[in-house]
C-alpha cells in the first residue's frame, strides 16, 4: 500500500511517501523552494518523494492531506464561504453550503474522488488526528496516553485521547478560540517577536529572569483547566479570535502589563520577567492536563503532539512532574510532521494495524559522491580536497576552534538539523556561543545552542536517566553541575541544555566524528546548530551550502568526502 501524504496551507509545508507502513521519504517545502516556513502547496516536495521512493503519481493507493476543509467549512460563515480563499477551492462551496443547511456535522474524514483518470482518493483528515499519526501511531508506544496541543486546528486548540494499537478514542477536546498555543503566541508578539515563528525566542528569554515576578499573578489568571481536561481563556485580555485585528492581545494586556516591546530594542528586566511568567504558566497548564489525562487513561505511556511541544523546556520535565513514565515526543510534533501522520494515521484505518515506527528523522534526499564531486568543480573552488577520515579530520578542525559546516547524508526532517545539515563548534570555547550567534547565525546572542553527545555518555553529564534518549533534540535537561564548566558554550543561563544524543547506528558519521573529538579533548559533546543564516531554511543541496557557507563567518565545510576551506 502506497500512501502520499500532504500537509499544506500550514506553517510549514511538507509531503512524505509511505510504502507498506514505513515513511520511505519526507521533507518540507521551504528546504527546496527556500522560503522559510513555506506556505506554498508542495509541489517540489511532493515531487522530490515520489523520486526518492521510485514512485510515479500513477503508483500512488491513497493520497493522505492533515487538514479537513469539510471541517472547517461547518462552522465558516457562508457569506466567507464566497471570499477569494474559498473561491480558490470552489469545490468546497458546495459541499460546505450543503453541511450548513443539513446542520450535521463533518466526519473525522472528508474523501474526493476522480480527480482524474486513474486517480487514487483523496482524503482529508482532521488536522488533530493527524498529529496523533505523528505522535502515537508513528512512535514505539503499542498503548498510551495523547495530548494535543498546538494553537489550532480546524476547530480543536486540545485534544486528550487514548491509543491503542491502531485505535484512538477521543476524552476530551477543547475548542477554538480556547487555546495554550494562541495565548504563548500573543506574549511572543507582545515581547516584539513574530506569533508563530519566534515562540522558542520567548522560551530562551524566560531563563534571563530574577527576583520575584509581578507578572505571573495576572498571566496565571488568564487561563484555566476543567476537570474534564477542557481549557479555558479569559477572552477580554486577547484579540486572536478577532481576525480584523492584527494584534493577538487586547488593551487590556497593555494596561496591565505596560507597553508591548519595540521589535529590535534592548530586552528589559521586565521583558524577562512576562517571558518567566509566561513559560511558567505553559508549563503548570500544561502538567495539569496531563495529570488529568493520566487519570483518565491510568496508562504510564504518553505520546504528545503539535506545535506547543516544541517547548523542550517543558518536554523534559514531562516524566518529572506528571505520573507518566515514558514520553514519547517524534522529531516533528508541529504542522509539518501532520503530513507524516496523516499518512499514518490513513495506514491504521485502512489495514486495522499501527504503521512501522519513526525511529530517526534522515528521511530527506541525499546526495552522491560524484553529485558532490561535480559541484565542488562547478564552483571552482581553490581550497577544496577529499579527505579519507572525514570524521578524523573534523574533530581536528574543532579541537583548533575552527566553525564547520556539516553537510552529510539524508537531509534531517523537521525543524532541528541532527548532524547532517548542522553547524558544529568546540563547545570547550566559551567565547563559541556568542560568536556563531553572531558571525555565522545573525541573531540574538541569548539563545542558545544544542549539545551534541554520544549516547553512551549522557548520563556523565545530564541530569537525566532517560533510557530512550533524546535523539531529536526534544528535551532540555540540567547539566551536572560539575560538567558545566567544561562546556560553556553550550550551557544555558540556567545551568541547562537542549541536548541531542547521538547513537551510532543511527548516525554513524556524526557519531564518529563526536567520538574522534571526544578522544582529543576528552569530551565527547559538538555544539551542534542548523546550518542556516537568521530567516533561511536549512540547507537542502550542495548547492546552499556551498552558498551559506561562503555568506557568514563559518571556517571550514565538510561536504560529504570534501573538505572546503576558505584559506
Amino acid at each position: 500500500m502506497k500512501i502520499l501524504g500532504i500537509s499544506h496551507d500550514v506553517l510549514i509545508c511538507s509531503a512524505c511517501v509511505m510504502v507498506d507502513g514505513e515513511i520511505v521519504s519526507a521533507i518540507a517545502e521551504e528546504r527546496l523552494d527556500r522560503v522559510k516556513q513555506s506556505r506554498v502547496f508542495p509541489r517540489r516536495a511532493i515531487q522530490s518523494c515520489l523520486a526518492a521512493a521510485g514512485l510515479g503519481m500513477a503508483d500512488i493507493d491513497e493520497i493522505a492531506v492533515g487538514w479537513n476543509p469539510a471541517i472547517e467549512s461547518e462552522t465558516t460563515p457562508s457569506s466567507q464561504l464566497n471570499s477569494r480563499r474559498w473561491r480558490t477551492e470552489h469545490w468546497l462551496q458546495v459541499p460546505g453550503q450543503l453541511m450548513q443547511m443539513a446542520g450535521a456535522p463533518a466526519a473525522l474524514e472528508t474523501s474526493l474522488r476522480n480527480l482524474y483518470s486513474g486517480a487514487p482518493p483523496v482524503t482529508y483528515v482532521n488536522h488533530y488526528w493527524a498529529h496523533m499519526g505523528m505522535s502515537f501511531m508513528l512512535g514505539p508506544q503499542e498503548e498510551a496516553a495523547i495530548l494535543i496541543l498546538d494553537g489550532r486546528g480546524e476547530k480543536d486548540t486540545v485534544l486528550l485521547a487514548h491509543g491503542r494499537g491502531a485505535s484512538i478514542r477521543t476524552l476530551s477536546e477543547t475548542r477554538f478560540p480556547h487555546s495554550l498555543g494562541l495565548f504563548y503566541s500573543a506574549i511572543t508578539q507582545f515581547l516584539g517577536h513574530k506569533p508563530d515563528s519566534d515562540e522558542w525566542k520567548v522560551m530562551a528569554l524566560a531563563s534571563y529572569a530574577s527576583g520575584d515576578n509581578e507578572f505571573y499573578p495576572p498571566l496565571r489568571g488568564m487561563v484555566s483547566v476543567t476537570p474534564e481536561g477542557r481549557l479555558q481563556l479569559d477572552l477580554s485580555w486577547f484579540e486572536f479570535f478577532n481576525f480584523w485585528d492584527s494584534r493577538m492581545y487586547s488593551d487590556r494586556m497593555v494596561q496591565a502589563l505596560g507597553a508591548p516591546r519595540a521589535k529590535g530594542s534592548a530586552y528589559s528586566e521586565r521583558d524577562m520577567k512576562i517571558a518567566a511568567a509566561m513559560q511558567r504558566v505553559f508549563e503548570e497548564v500544561a502538567g495539569e492536563l496531563l495529570h488529568i489525562l493520566h487519570r483518565m487513561t491510568g496508562s504510564a505511556n504518553v505520546a504528545v503532539g503539535g506545535g506547543c511541544f516544541m517547548n523542550s523546556v517543558f518536554n523534559g520535565k514531562i516524566t518529572a512532574v506528571t505520573p507518566f513514565a515514558n514520553c514519547h515526543i517524534g522529531f516533528a510534533p508541529d504542522d509539518s510532521g501532520t503530513s507524516l501522520g496523516a499518512a499514518a494515521w490513513l495506514h491504521a484505518q485502512r489495514t486495522g494495524s499501527k504503521p512501522k515506527p519513526a525511529d530517526n528523522a534522515y528521511l530527506g534526499l541525499a546526495y552522491d559522491d560524484e553529485r558532490i564531486a561535480r559541484t565542488v568543480a562547478g564552483f571552482k573552488l581553490p581550497n577544496a580536497r577529499r579527505e579519507a577520515d572525514v570524521c578524523a579530520a573534523a574533530a581536528a578542525d574543532l579541537a583548533a576552534g575552527k566553525i564547520l559546516g556539516w553537510f552529510q547524508g539524508r537531509s534531517e526532517f523537521g525543524q532541528r538539523a541532527l548532524g547532517n545539515r548542522s553547524i558544529l563548534a568546540d563547545p570547550r570555547r566559551g567565547e563559541m556561543k556568542d560568536a556563531v550567534n553572531a558571525a555565522v547565525k545573525f541573531r540574538e546572542g541569548f539563545r542558545p545552542f544544542a549539545p551534541a553527545i554520544l549516547a553512551e555518555k549522557t548520563t556523565e553529564y545530564f541530569e537525566t536517566d532517560e533510557n530512550g534518549g533524546v535523539p531529536y533534540m526534544e528535551k532540555v535537561f540540567q547539566f551536572r553541575e560539575a560538567r558545566r564548566a567544561a562546556v560553556p558554550a553550550v550551557v544555558h543561563a540556567d545551568g541547562s541544555g537542549r541536548l541531542q544524543t547521538v547513537e551510532a547506528r543511527h548516525n554513524p558519521r556524526f557519531h564518529g566524528l563526536i567520538a574522534r573529538f571526544g578522544e582529543l579533548t576528552g569530551i565527547p559533546i559538538v555544539l551542534n546548530t542548523s546550518f542556516n543564516l537568521n530567516g533561511e531554511p536549512v540547507v537542502e543541496t550542495p548547492e546552499d551550502a556551498i552558498r551559506t557557507f561562503y555568506a557568514c563567518g563559518l571556517d571550514v565545510l565538510y561536504l560529504g568526502d570534501w573538505r572546503i576551506a576558505k584559506a
